[in-house]
């Protein structure tokens, strides 16, 4: 609308025009005349200021400037710029009708004709009130964020341009690295790091990896303007704008000296106490050994004790009776007693040095085994009949519970009955008089169990879980009442446990008797068994088995020489016994034999070197040839040295007569002799 419809129609081209500004809502869009009278107004004039056109339409525009403006002449200044200059903007509260007040964005315009004569001004203004007070917010948050980075003390808080170099300071800063503003903001941020992190790029790469991830952190030493250093905890932050162009880094430190001089001291008494336990440790495992070995060494004590004991009281009768021998007429009872008893400690002798060779060849790992199929009764029944003798004596009772069936397993015979043995002669040994002594056994799917109760004496329960262990009794050395060396329940185990069996023991105490359990697996039984494993020899066994054979022995010991040649006598062959290797080969030379007997370990010449000499002969290929030795390992270092069979000191003369026999039976295949 216009209050002049001459200036309207000058100002206006068009019905046009005039419809769309007036159509504006958003804009207060209106005509000046050339002295500031209102000539137009719009929709968005109406809505902006609050007057309806035929209130305002005439009136002059000062009317929309608060008083302070008006006072100060603004509107006529604005007018006289605009006419000037030809337009002028400006921002400022404005007045509506009902007096309240908005900021305003303002522009006025002037309008000339074609002649230059100014006709009057358009206007328009903006109600950007909602803005302003969004921008204040932002000011003011600004403004308070300002102030409480800059109240900071115990956070060095800093801007970063993109360049790194220092663009702000707070009072943390200064503090923390003693630098006021004014000589800090400007310089790159690196004069806070060591001189050996500068040289090692570490600024520029903290920066690079805070743009790539957005920020880091780090922990280390920083340089304080005088020079001292202290323990930083550093997060430095890239800041981008909307456009995710870099705009800088935002940067904050904080001293951590205090915490890491208190983890330092923390980790040096860490240390200290690690040592220290490390040290204990030491002193305990030092305390271990040096008890470990004082008991091994009493142990040993004990054992050399025993030990002497066991070999020198059957040598007392076995010297005894040898020196009355001579004088004892052969066909009294005193010297069948005499030979009796002399055997008997040879026997005993023999079994205690098996068993200390035994638990040697243990520890060493150099046991070995032969296995074959073994029929578990005849196994069981062997042994028993082996210890009957001595149970008998005491009139101890021995009983059995065979279950039908038991068949047969695999393992070495000779080492299961040594096992079984062990146990039943403890049996008998630890049990008083008119005692007995159970024997039982039961088959599984899997295993065979074997079980030796007896009403005895008992294991003490402290000493029970060492009843396996070498060289350990229950026994005082001084003060006790039964014999042995400790051995034999520890052979025991290693021999079932060889066997992959287990083996146990059980008793309520002492005066109550004890009971050993052995589990054996069944394995898988052999289709072709050696037979005769157990078989137990006879006195009456020795026979001219021998008759026809012409045996050469070696042996420089003159006593084993004597008493081997006169048994192979007795057994009918013919005997050739020499004392040193080259005396054999020069006998061999004349003359070859069926079996050549020698002993292992002689002067000049032992018998490894003899049976090399002799296989290098073609005229001895069919000799059979014995090792006779009381080395424990010799069988392995016979077989692998050209001997046919391995026959360990002491031995039985029985035995000895059965081995040369079935050695001379292997012969060669037509079965004639040396002599034949």
């Amino acid at each position: 609308m216009s209050a002049d419809p001459t200036f309207r129609e000058a100002v206006l081209q068009g019905e046009e025009i005039e419809l769309l500004l007036d159509a504006v809502q958003d804009y207060a869009i209106f005509l000046l005349s050339p002295v500031g009278q209102i000539q137009s107004w719009n929709r968005g004039a109406e809505r902006t200021f609050g007057y309806e056109a035929p209130e305002i339409l005439g009136k002059h525009f000062s009317t929309f400037y608060g008083p302070e403006d008006q006072a100060a002449r603004k509107p006529q200044m604005e007018l006289s710029v605009a006419e000037s200059e030809g337009r002028i903007e400006d921002e400022g509260w404005r007045v509506r009708k009902d007096g309240a007040r908005f900021w305003a964005n303002t522009v006025i315009t002037a309008w000339r004709d074609k002649t230059g004569v100014l006709r009057g001004f358009a206007k328009v203004t903006r109600d950007l009130t909602k803005h302003r007070e969004a921008e204040e917010r932002l000011r003011q948050s600004e403004e308070m964020f300002r102030l409480l980075v800059q109240s900071v003390k115990d956070y060095a808080i800093f801007m970063l341009d993109p360049g790194g170099n220092i663009a702000t300071w707070n009072e943390g800063a200064r503090r923390l690295k003693g630098y006021e503003r004014d000589e800090i903001v400007g310089r790159h941020f690196s004069i806070f790091y060591p001189e050996a992190d500068v040289r090692n790029g570490k600024p520029g790469w903290e920066l690079e990896e805070a743009i790539k991830n957005g920020s880091v952190e780090d922990e280390g030493w920083r340089v304080r303007k005088n020079g001292t250093r202290f323990w930083a905890n550093v997060v430095i932050t890239a800041v981008f704008d909307e456009h995710r162009q870099l705009r800088g880094f935002a940067k904050v430190t904080r001293d951590f000296t205090e915490r890491k001089e208190k983890e330092e001291a923390q980790r040096a008494l860490m240390e200290q106490r690690e040592a220290r336990l490390a040290a204990e440790e030491e002193k305990r495992r030092a305390e271990t050994g040096y008890r470990i070995a004082q008991e091994a060494n009493r142990a040993k004590d004990e054992f050399l004790m025993t030990l002497s004991h066991e070999l020198r009281t059957p040598m007392t009768a076995i010297l005894g009776w040898t020196r009355l021998l001579p004088s004892l007429p052969p066909n009294e009872e005193s010297f069948r007693d005499a030979v009796s008893s002399i055997m008997r400690g040879a026997q005993l002798q023999a079994r205690l040095i098996d068993d200390v060779l035994d638990v040697s060849r243990i520890m060493s790992g150099k046991l070995r085994m032969s296995v074959e199929n073994i029929d578990v009764a005849k196994l069981i029944n062997a042994s028993i009949e082996a210890v009957r003798p001595s149970a008998d004596a005491k009139g101890i009772r021995i009983t059995t519970e065979l279950a039908a069936g038991l068949g047969a397993i695999t393992g070495d015979p000779t080492r299961l009955q040594q096992v079984i043995w062990n146990l039943l002669t403890n049996a008998v040994k630890f049990t008083p008089r008119n005692g007995s002594v159970e024997v039982r056994s039961a088959r599984t799917a899997s295993h065979v169990e074997i079980c030796v109760r007896d009403s005895g004496e008992g294991i003490e329960g402290h000493f029970l879980p060492h009843i396996f262990e070498p060289f350990r009794q229950a026994e005082n050395p001084s003060t006790r009442v039964h014999g042995g060396l400790g051995l034999g329940l520890s052979i025991v185990r290693y021999l079932v446990e060889a066997h992959g069996g287990t083996v146990s023991a059980e008793s309520e105490g002492r005066g109550k008797g004890a009971t050993f359990i052995i589990t054996l697996p069944v394995g898988a039984v052999r289709t072709a068994p050696k037979p005769g494993s157990l078989d137990v020899p006879a006195d009456e066994m020795i026979e001219k088995s021998l008759r026809g054979l012409r045996i050469l022995i070696v042996d420089d010991d003159r006593e084993a020489r004597q008493m081997i040649r006169a048994v192979l006598l007795q057994a009918g062959a013919e005997v050739i016994a020499v004392d040193t290797a080259q005396r054999a080969l020069e006998e061999l030379g004349m003359r070859t034999a069926d079996v050549l007997v020698t002993d292992i370990a002689m002067p000049s010449m032992d018998g490894y070197a003899l049976v090399r000499e002799v296989r290098e002969q073609k005229q001895h290929d069919q000799m059979k040839i014995a090792a006779l030795s009381a080395f424990p390992s010799g069988r392995v270092n016979a077989t692998s040295s050209g001997f046919d069979e391995f026959l360990s000191k002491p031995i039985d003369p029985f035995a000895l007569v059965d081995a040369i026999a079935r050695l001379a039976s292997q012969a060669a295949p037509d079965g004639s002799g040396a002599n034949s």
